[in-house]
Formats: structure tokens, sequence, C-alpha cells
């Protein structure tokens, strides 16, 4: 999953189990089934040269796609060529080629039915064995058990199946991307076993419908991807639809019509990358239908999920505007110097944006001139337990506020050894010492503190010492009273 749909409530409520479900179990077919395929198909493919099928079958095929005018007979026969390189009787990708005559159940039902390989022929007895070791061979390969082929009409269950199998990594991969991209979408606006309906039901459309018009057998979920597409064209068009980066605060409002880009795009990046499943216009359309048909009859544009969904876009777009109304609130006050009001405005950016040094640096401004010490305290906190790597002078400068005595006041000792270890973080050398002196300087607390105080000299030192070579340029005799401060601090940690 990349993108997150915003709902209501716990974040458990959001995360996706049946798109997760259906990723595992697409995960768990390309796994198990691919690499026991092409173990079949090889060793099958092998015996059909070995024990001469392909030199009696693969002539009997051209002849009969020769005689054949439509286009998927012709688009056939020039896959024949490629894979018998002209040489039938031994052909270059025999692999291929038994793909192809299986794939093509008119010339499999007559080749049964005695049509091509006529009983009068003398190899026939021997042909007769040969192929039915040639289908044992081929029906123990799970893709020929469960994939979309002629044989759906009689065994259903394979309208289903092929949803999970796959031909290649580029199929599997570029499903799995959008499954992962627009399933959790969808989940969120139908719920999860109108997703599953959905998903398997566009997909049994999809499929009976390739059975109609082609005969070529058919993997994949494609045809159940177009009809999660559908769904959300259809639920929101132009609709936005609120979303979250994983793993990030970053939000994204992304509309309805964005999945139908999503699914064009993967088709040309399929395309791009070769695989044989590159473009499936029938799946596309057929798929897209029945998503729609589904929201249609179930009226899911006006179910109570597809308005929580919306009401969070609603609440979420503002955000911006809310931002800014309050920073010019807030700017306000703290001109007419309402420092109770510009506090609290102020407190109220930070809690929408915690990570924005600005509103952190103007929060502490004015809880200064604030007589109240807990907003005080709030605020020099929010500083100190901000996560940054980056040192602006906007933080150096805020970071030597807080060394004020009455911010330390209001500060657990705790809190102003991790603001020694932050000024020592930007090189503040001498602001840091003064923390420690301060806390150094007095018995009792010394005496309380002392491990604490022990831990923290440990932990500065090394990085006091490093900013001590630096700003000395390794100069020998050359020094400051910061030097001597920094050695004086180290030695009383030690002391203690």
């Amino acid at each position: 999953m990349i993108v997150r749909p915003l709902q209501p409530g716990p974040w458990t409520r959001s995360v996706p189990a049946a798109t997760l479900a259906l990723a595992l179990a697409s995960t768990i077919g390309f796994v198990a089934f691919v690499p026991r395929d092409r173990q079949v198909l090889q060793t099958a493919a092998n015996f059909y040269v070995e024990s001469g099928l392909a030199a009696i079958e693969l002539p009997l095929y051209r002849d009969y796609l020769q005689q054949s005018a439509d286009s998927d007979a012709m688009q056939r026969l020039a896959q024949l060529e490629r894979a018998t390189d002209h040489k039938p009787g031994r052909p270059a990708d025999p692999a291929m080629a038994i793909e192809l005559l299986h794939g093509d159940p008119g010339f499999e039902q007559d080749l049964r039915a005695g049509r091509i390989v006529q009983a009068s022929d003398p190899a026939f007895a021997q042909w007769q064995r040969d192929r039915q070791r040639l289908d044992e061979l081929m029906g123990s390969s799970p893709g020929q058990s469960f994939a979309l082929t002629g044989q759906a009409w009689t065994q259903p269950w394979r309208l289903v199946t092929y949803l999970f199998l796959h031909q290649d990594a580029a199929q599997w991969l570029t499903d799995l991307l959008v499954l992962l991209l627009l399933g959790p979408f969808a989940e969120a606006a139908a719920g999860p076993l109108l997703l599953l309906l959905c998903y398997l039901g566009a997909g049994a459309v999809t499929g009976a419908i390739h059975l109609l018009l082609s005969r070529a057998p058919m993997t994949g979920q494609w045809g159940a991807l177009a009809g999660l597409t559908g769904l959300l064209v259809t639920m929101f068009p132009a609709r936005r639809i609120p979303g979250q980066l994983l793993w990030t605060r970053w939000r994204v409002a992304v509309p309805g019509f964005a999945a139908l880009l999503v699914l064009l795009g993967v088709e040309a990046l399929r395309w791009a990358w070769g695989s044989r499943s590159a473009i499936d216009a029938t799946a596309d359309l057929s798929g897209l239908a029945s998503g729609a048909v589904m929201v249609l009859c179930l009226k899911l544009r006006d179910s109570r999920r597809a308005k929580n969904l919306m009401a969070q876009a609603r609440s979420a777009e503002p955000d911006s505007h809310k931002e800014s109304g309050l920073a010019r609130q807030a700017r306000e006050a703290a001109t007419r110097m309402d420092t109770r009001r510009a506090s609290h405005l102020f407190k109220e950016l930070v809690d929408l944006e915690p990570q924005r040094i600005e509103h952190l640096c103007a929060y502490l401004n004015v809880a200064l001139l604030a007589p109240d010490e807990t907003t005080l305290q709030d605020a020099a906190l929010r500083l100190l337990w901000l996560r940054s790597r980056s040192h602006s002078d906007e933080m150096r400068k805020a970071f030597l506020q807080l060394t004020q005595p009455k911010v330390l006041k209001v500060l657990p000792i705790d809190e102003h050894l991790r603001l020694a270890r932050r000024l020592v973080r930007i090189r503040e050398d001498a602001a840091a010492l003064r923390v420690l002196d301060a806390i150094l300087s007095d018995s009792h607390l010394r005496q309380l503190y002392g491990r604490q105080l022990a831990d923290c000299l440990l932990d500065t030192g090394a990085a006091l010492v490093e900013n001590f070579w630096k700003e000395s340029g390794h100069v020998s005799g050359v020094g400051s009273i910061r030097d001597c401060r920094t050695y004086s601090a180290l030695a009383r940690g030690v002391a203690i």
C-alpha cells in the first residue's frame, strides 16, 4: 500500500483487510504455481519433440490456421512461425508451440475428435498413445487446472481461479501495483464484502465475455481491477477522496477519475515492459462496466461509507485555510499584547503542524511574555522534544532563549540536561556549559542528580572536545575561556 484513505475513528478501521487478503492470494498463486507450471511445461515440451508429436501436429495446425480468415488465427499463425522457426518438426520453442496449440479450443476439439489426425493414418495408434501421455503431463500443471479456458463452461470455478494465476513476473507485479493503489480506496468506499463481490464479479463477467470473443486462455486479475476502477469512477467521478501517504504525514486528495488514469498508465507500462498481456481492451471495458453497474444497482453513491469519506474530505480540505486564519489571528493578538489569546492560538497552530519551527518559536516568544508558567513550560518542552536534523538560525536562537533563568525555572532537571545536549549538538558550547554550571554549582542538585549529570557529561563530552578542537584550529597554545570551561565541566563530571 502506497496511499491509504483517511477515515474517521481508530487507525485500525483504515486497514484494508480484504485488499491485503487479495494481494496475499495473488502472491501465493504466483510463487506457488508459476515455477511448477514452467517445470511441467518444459517436461511436456521435451516429450512433445522426442515422441514425434511435434512433427505430426504442428504442420497440421499450421494448415488449420491458414484456412481460417479471422484475425485471431492470423496472429496465432505468426506466433507459430516464430516458435517453430519454419521447422515444425523440430520447433525452436516447443513450450510456446504447445501453449499456442492448447490455447486453441477449436483445434483441440477437432484433434481429439479424430478430424485432424485420421484413424486411417498408420501412425494413428502411436499418436493416440503419445497424445494421451502428453495430456497427462499437461494436466498436472496448476495453470492448466485453474486457468480460464473453454472448459470454464463446464468447470465454472475457472471464472474465479484464473484471477490468481499469472503468466510472468511483469503481469503479477503490475496487477499487484494496481490492486494496492486502488483497493484501499474501493474498500473504504464499499466495505470489504462488497469489494470482494465487485472484484470476483467483475472478474467472472470479464472472463465470460473473453471466452465468447476469443479462444485464447486467460490469466491475471486485470478484469477484476478494471471493476474496482469502474466502482471508484462511478462513485467519485470528480469528488476528491482524502488519503495519506504511508509512514508520512503528507495528505493527498485524489479524485475518482484518477483510478482510470492509474489503470491506463499501468497498461502503458506493461506495453513498454513487453509483457504478453500488455493491453486487453475487452477486460478494460467489461470490467469498467461491471463496476459501474454494481454501484448503480447497490446505490453505493448514497451509502453510509461514501458519505463518511466525503465528510472526511470536507474536514481535511480546509486545514491550510484554518491554519492561515489561526496564524493571522495569533499575530494580531500578539500585536495587541493579548498574550493569553496569542499563546492559545499559537498552541493550536503547533497542534496542527508540530514540526513547524516558526510556529514553535512564535509560541515560545509569546509564552515568555505571558504570566502563565504552564504555557511557558509547554512551549519549551515542545521545542526541546522537536526531532529535526536541520539547525537553522531560527532554531539556534530559540534554543538559546531556553537558557534564560525564567525558562529554566519551569523545566525539570532532566530537561536541563536535554537542553545541554541539544545546545552542544548545534555547537553552542558556552550556553550548554552555563546550563551545566548552574546545576553543578548547587550542591543539593549535584547530590540528587549526580548520576544523571555524569551520564549527560559522558554523552556530551566527546562532542564538546570535538567542537573545541574544531574551533581552536589545532594550534598549540591558542585557547579561550570557552576552552577552559569545557575542560572544567569535564573535570567536574569525572569528580562526580
